[in-house]
């Protein structure tokens, strides 16, 4: 005999089938959840690429246009001049520093480069 108890297990049974694809189908909301979470990490991934982006071409145009800077920079750290021009370099009053024949100034001037000491094969102790 149908009681209206099972009328209502057969009704409930019948409305979670009509309701799954709303909840777990295809286009349903657990497939929401998850494409929202993609779609925030991708845009996180986008923003961080484009201001790479925006870095490289600053980079690229401050290579095009930017011949003034790179002859600024050699002028500045390797002491170039232009034909024609004449190189003035002011000497600071030069400190040695102890136990040292090589003045102080002239140590720590980026350009000094010294010379390799060559070994002398007489020199060296036999074993």
């Amino acid at each position: 005999m149908i009681t209206p108890d099972k009328i209502i297990k057969v009704l409930i049974a019948l409305l979670l089938l009509m309701l799954w694809p709303l909840i777990g189908g295809q286009g349903g909301y657990l497939r929401v959840l998850s494409l929202s979470d993609e779609l925030a990490e991708i845009k996180e991934q986008n923003a961080q690429i484009f201001e790479e982006n925006q870095r490289l071409a600053a980079e690229v145009r401050s290579l095009v246009r930017g011949a003034d800077a790179i002859e600024e920079r050699a002028r500045y750290d390797l002491n170039m001049v232009r034909p024609g021009e004449v190189l003035f370099r002011i000497q600071r009053p030069q400190r040695v520093l102890p136990d040292s024949a090589i003045p102080a100034d002239i140590l720590n001037d980026p350009l000094y480069r010294p010379a390799p000491v060559p070994t002398d094969p007489k020199r060296q102790t036999k074993k």
